[in-house]
Formats: C-alpha cells, sequence, structure tokens
C-alpha cells in the first residue's frame, strides 16, 4: 500500500511525488532517506507518495525474493538484457497508482514519477508508457541499452536526470548513455546534472535539484 506523508501546500493546488525507492530498500525507507536531507518546508510544497516494491525472485540475489521493481539478469551493465515483463508488471502497479490520485481530482500534468537508482529505473519506464504525466525524475539510474523506452522517449514528460561522478554501483557514464540515447531518440525536454565526488546517494544538493525541477514543470493551474 502507498504511503502518503505530506499534506497539501496552502500556496497552491495539490502536486503529487512518486518517489519509487532503490533495490533491496522499501517505501518507508525511502521516506526516512528524503526526509533526512530536506526539510519539512521544502518537501510540503507537494504531496509525497513513497510505494513500496512487490517482492519478486531477484537474479542478482540467487533467486531469492526481494524489494525490486524488476528483476536483473548478469548484472548492473547496460549491456545486459532487460528484463521487460518484470519491469511492466511494476509500471501497471504504478499506473494505477497513478489513477488512485487521478480518483482525487489531481490531474495527471500535476502528477510527477521518480526516484532513486532502480527507482529511477522503473520511473523512466512508468513515464513513457503512461501519457500526460507532469514530470518523470531518475536519480543514479540508467537504462538496459535494449530497453523499449527509447522507442516511447518522444511522448515523455519532461525528464532530469542527475548522477554522481564517483557512483560506485551504477557507473554516471551509464547514465551519461541512457540520457544521450533518450535525446537521440526525440526525447522533448531533458536535463542531466552531474554531481563532483558523490558516490551511490542521495545528497541535499540533488534532492533540491529534484524539487526545483518539480516546481518548474508541475503545473499548479492544470486541471482534469
Amino acid at each position: 500500500v502507498a504511503l502518503l506523508v505530506a499534506a497539501r501546500s496552502r500556496e497552491m493546488e495539490e502536486r503529487v511525488v512518486i518517489f519509487c525507492h532503490g533495490s533491496g530498500d522499501t517505501g518507508d525507507g525511502a521516506r526516512a532517506w528524503v526526509e533526512s536531507v530536506s526539510s519539512a518546508a521544502a518537501m510540503g510544497r507537494f504531496t509525497w507518495d513513497f510505494p513500496s516494491a512487490t517482492r519478486i525472485p531477484y537474479s542478482l540475489a540467487g533467486g531469492l525474493p526481494s524489494s525490486v521493481w524488476y528483476d536483473r539478469v548478469g548484472g548492473f551493465e547496460p549491456s545486459h538484457p532487460e528484463q521487460t515483463e518484470s519491469v511492466l508488471a511494476s509500471v501497471r502497479r504504478l499506473e494505477a497508482l497513478i489513477r488512485e490520485h487521478e480518483s482525487r481530482g489531481i490531474p495527471r500534468a500535476r502528477i510527477a514519477v521518480g526516484g532513486f537508482s532502480m527507482g529511477g529505473g522503473i520511473a523512466l519506464q512508468t513515464a513513457a508508457r503512461v501519457p500526460g504525466l507532469g514530470a518523470v525524475f531518475a536519480m543514479g539510474s540508467s537504462l538496459c541499452d535494449d530497453s523499449p523506452v527509447y522507442a516511447l522517449a518522444a511522448s515523455m514528460p519532461p525528464l532530469l536526470m542527475s548522477h554522481g561522478d564517483a557512483d560506485n554501483l551504477i557507473n554516471s557514464d551509464w547514465g551519461r548513455a541512457t540520457a544521450d540515447k533518450l535525446k537521440a531518440a526525440g526525447i522533448p525536454s531533458l536535463e542531466f546534472h552531474l554531481y563532483p565526488k558523490v558516490r551511490h546517494d542521495l545528497t541535499p544538493r540533488g534532492l533540491t535539484d529534484v524539487l526545483a525541477f518539480l516546481d518548474r514543470h508541475l503545473s499548479a493551474d492544470a486541471t482534469c
């Protein structure tokens, strides 16, 4: 069950951010991490939703059930084939969550999906398949070279990708290559931020940049 953790801003119509955790984490864990690097006032500009992935057999953990958005086979490198069937199962879950927010009267133009590491990966997958979202962000993330997302890039909302140049898990070159391929495939709007001396981590500066990006792209006056 998704966890709603912030209330409507008094200054503007409600805007929703669905934040997806990295592999092995949970929605509660991601919420605590995000709150540890940001202020309540900054986060209070949005309504935050931190869903948890369904536990599935994860090949990189020897097939043991893990809290992951999709399976990986062979390693983290983007040259390994995408496990698209497992990706689509999570995309359907996140689309259902988006529809829940729509049922409360929030138009898609005021909903963003994003996340960290694998969470950013599933955000990219979702934004490519669910039309009309206001924005998408991916922090320390990359796509497989054979991902179907590239063929869908032209219909994606504005995207912010960010990466630490010392990332010791998801190489920043992989993130940059993903951004370059999305640009070549025709994504309408993409920003890429590279942070010096940052490893595979969520930092105050990175989250501040995400919040500024969301302020620019989530329309406060969009209607259903």
